[in-house]
């Protein structure tokens, strides 16, 4: 039985240091044809937007990482914004394979024998698009097919360095803060790892910010 109150467990437990955390988390924002990637921080101000944005990891489980992100609107105009969360393995290897499976509408990164399952929701709402980059392209401007609407060129899968990336659609009301959540699954296979997304989304203590 999957015990997803394991988290809790380990409040002492520092997931930086988890083999979990061989998958790195890049958070980012696309809004008004502008993308902005939080390199090396979790918190970004973007005063020509009136927007901040801000991201907070939880380890609730020894192979599940929530990212918790918030996204304030503090201008007088409704905003259209694109969540953009980017995935890679720390440690670059030519025998690395990531993957979209369009069934599942999730993206698994397969490395050294082990599976990590890339996933979020906003309001109830799974990912809205996703793309397979090779890591060289990753900070570029050719992970869009189109920048100014905000839509990621379409890669479904690729073998060696390469990144995921994947957005979460949401209005912003006038001066609203908005919620939403990432997460990251590590397990010995598809099915492992499966398992344990369904069962993270059909608990409903794991978004406790979405209530």
């Amino acid at each position: 039985m999957i015990n997803l109150n394991e988290s809790r467990y380990n409040q002492q437990f520092t997931f930086h240091h988890s083999k979990i955390a061989q998958l790195h988390y890049t958070p980012g924002i696309w809004v008004n044809g502008k993308y902005y990637w939080l390199q090396n921080s979790m918190e970004k101000v973007m005063y020509e937007e009136g927007i901040t944005f801000s991201v907070r990891q939880e380890q609730i489980h020894s192979n599940i990482r929530l990212n918790h992100i918030h996204v304030t609107n503090h201008t007088n105009r409704t905003k259209q914004v694109k969540i953009l969360s980017m995935h890679h393995h720390s440690q670059i290897s030519q025998e690395h394979f990531t993957f979209v499976s369009p069934k599942d509408q999730i993206i698994f990164h397969l490395a050294n024998k082990e599976v990590f399952l890339v996933n979020g929701q906003f309001n109830g709402r799974g990912l809205h698009e996703y793309t397979i980059q090779p890591y060289w392209n990753v900070f570029t401007d050719k992970i869009w097919d189109c920048q100014k609407k905000g839509n990621l060129k379409y890669q479904p899968m690729a073998k060696g360095p390469a990144a995921s990336i994947t957005s979460l659609r949401a209005e912003m009301e006038p001066h609203q803060t908005i919620k939403l959540n990432t997460w990251i699954i590590k397990g010995n296979s598809k099915r492992d790892v499966s398992k344990f997304d369904q069962a993270l989304l059909k608990n409903t203590l794991a978004f406790p910010f979405e209530k």
